[in-house]
C-alpha cells in the first residue's frame, strides 16, 4: 500500500498535458498509425498544475515541452552515432522511444498503462487508455533529441543544488517492508521555482499552471510518502499494467514516476525528450519531486566494473538496481523482459540470491515498464475520474 496525504495522488499516468495553445504551433513529428499508448495521469495536472481536475469530465489544458520547443522556435540538433557506454559513469545518450511505439500491451522498450476509461478533452465522450485513445508514443523535437537519441549533455537542465530536509526510513517486519518519508531526496535538487535566467525556464514558463503564474513557478514541497511492500515478493504468471503515476521508491527518499507525458490531444511523449529536469533527472509533480530517465545519477553508483547496488523498490516489492549486472557489465534492453527486469543474481534482503529485479539503464523506458509482481497501489492513486475498463 502507498499513501500520499494532502491531495489526490492519482490521476492516471504521465507527465503534464500539452495545451492546445502550444500544440497548434508545434513542429512535432506525426504519430504513426499503430495503436500505442500513453499513460494519462494527473501529472496532467502536474508540472503545470498544483490542484485536482475541477471535475471528472474535464482535463486541464496543461503544456509539456514536446510541442513547446517547436513553438519557441527551437530545432533539434544532431547527436550522431550512439556513443559506446559500458554502464559505468554517465551515459552520453538516452535511447528514447520512436514515434509509433505501442503502449497498449506489455513489451520491451515501452510502458504498459492500465486501460482506464478517461474523458476525451473537448468532447463529451470517453476513451480507453491504450486501446482507443493515448495509444502510441510520439517523438518530441527538442534541441537535445535527434535520431532517436537524447544527448544528455545538451539538455537544458534546471540549475541549482538546493538541499532540502529529507526524512526517510525503511523498517521491516516478518513479511513487510515499510518505507516512510517526506518525498524529499537526500541529495541536492534543482532550484524550484525555476530561475528566470536559466535555459530551462522558457520550457516551463510557457506552460499554464493553475495557482501559479506559470509552471516554472511550481516549488518542491514535502508530502507524506508511505509504502508497505512485501519483503519476499512473488512473480506473477503474467505481468501487470501500471495503475498509477508512481512506480517505485528510491533509497534516496525520492520516487520514480512512469515515463510518459500526454498532451491535450492525448498524444504521448517520453518526458526526458520533452522537458528539462534538474541535474539528478528530477522535477516536481504538483510540488512532489520525482525521477525520470538517468534517474540513478545522484544515487549510489557502486564500484566500476562491479554489480550495481540496490537503489530502491518497485511498488510490487522487487528491487530496482543500476545498469550493471552480476558480471559488472551493462544490462541492455535485449537482456530484459517486457517489464524492464529479469531473473538474475543480486544482493537482496541481505543475501546474494537469484531473484527477479528491475534494472535502470539508458534505453526507454529506462526503469519500470510494467510489473512482474502485484503492485501495492491503493484506489486513491487511480486516475482521477477514471473507471477501470475490463483488464486483458
Amino acid at each position: 500500500m502507498v499513501r500520499r496525504a494532502g491531495r489526490d495522488a492519482a490521476g492516471g499516468i504521465g507527465c503534464a498535458l500539452l495545451s492546445s495553445r502550444v500544440l497548434r504551433g508545434a513542429r512535432v513529428r506525426e504519430a504513426g498509425t499503430n495503436p500505442n499508448v500513453v499513460i494519462l495521469h494527473q501529472e496532467a495536472e502536474a508540472h503545470a498544475m498544483h490542484t485536482r481536475t475541477p471535475r471528472p469530465g474535464r482535463w486541464a489544458a496543461i503544456a509539456l515541452a514536446a510541442g513547446l520547443a517547436a513553438a519557441l522556435g527551437l530545432g533539434a540538433t544532431s547527436v550522431g552515432a550512439e556513443p559506446a557506454w559500458d554502464g559505468n559513469g554517465a551515459p552520453p545518450v538516452l535511447v528514447t522511444a520512436p514515434t509509433g511505439t505501442r503502449l497498449g500491451a506489455p513489451a520491451r522498450n515501452t510502458i504498459w498503462p492500465c486501460p482506464y476509461v478517461i474523458p476525451i478533452p473537448g468532447t463529451d465522450e470517453t476513451g480507453i487508455v491504450g486501446r482507443t485513445v493515448a495509444t502510441e508514443i510520439t517523438l518530441a523535437e527538442t534541441p537535445w533529441v535527434q535520431d532517436g537519441m537524447i544527448d544528455v549533455a545538451k539538455i537544458a537542465l534546471v540549475p541549482g543544488a538546493v538541499q532540502l530536509e529529507s526524512v526517510f526510513t525503511v523498517t521491516e517486519t516478518g513479511t513487510t517492508r515499510r518505507l516512510r518519508g517526506n518525498g524529499i531526496p537526500n541529495h541536492p535538487i534543482g532550484t524550484f521555482p525555476i530561475p528566470q535566467t536559466s535555459d530551462a525556464y522558457a520550457y516551463y514558463a510557457a506552460l499554464p499552471a493553475q495557482g501559479y503564474a506559470n509552471a516554472a513557478e511550481i516549488p518542491v514541497a514535502p508530502y507524506d510518502l508511505s509504502a508497505d511492500l512485501p519483503i519476499d515478493p512473488v512473480m506473477s504468471a503474467e505481468p501487470s499494467c501500471i495503475p498509477a503515476l508512481m512506480t517505485g521508491i528510491a533509497l534516496t527518499g525520492g520516487a520514480w514516476h512512469v515515463e510518459a507525458a500526454p498532451d491535450s490531444r492525448l498524444n504521448v511523449y517520453d518526458p526526458n525528450a520533452a522537458l528539462p529536469t534538474d541535474r539528478c533527472f528530477g522535477h516536481p509533480y504538483a510540488t512532489e519531486y520525482h525521477y525520470h530517465g538517468y534517474s540513478w545519477k545522484c544515487m549510489e553508483q557502486g564500484e566500476p566494473g562491479k554489480p550495481s547496488p540496490l537503489l530502491g523498490y518497485a511498488l510490487d516489492g522487487f528491487g530496482i538496481y543500476g545498469p550493471r549486472g552480476a558480471d559488472g557489465t551493462l544490462v541492455t534492453n535485449a537482456e530484459l523482459d517486457e517489464c524492464h527486469g529479469r531473473v538474475g543474481w543480486v544482493m537482496f534482503n541481505g543475501t546474494w540470491q537469484e531473484i527477479y529485479h528491475y534494472v535502470l539503464n539508458n534505453e526507454y523506458p529506462y526503469s519500470i515498464g510494467c510489473f512482474r509482481g502485484k503492485p501495492h497501489v491503493p484506489s486513491h492513486m487511480m486516475p482521477g475520474g477514471a473507471m477501470p475498463s475490463e483488464h486483458p
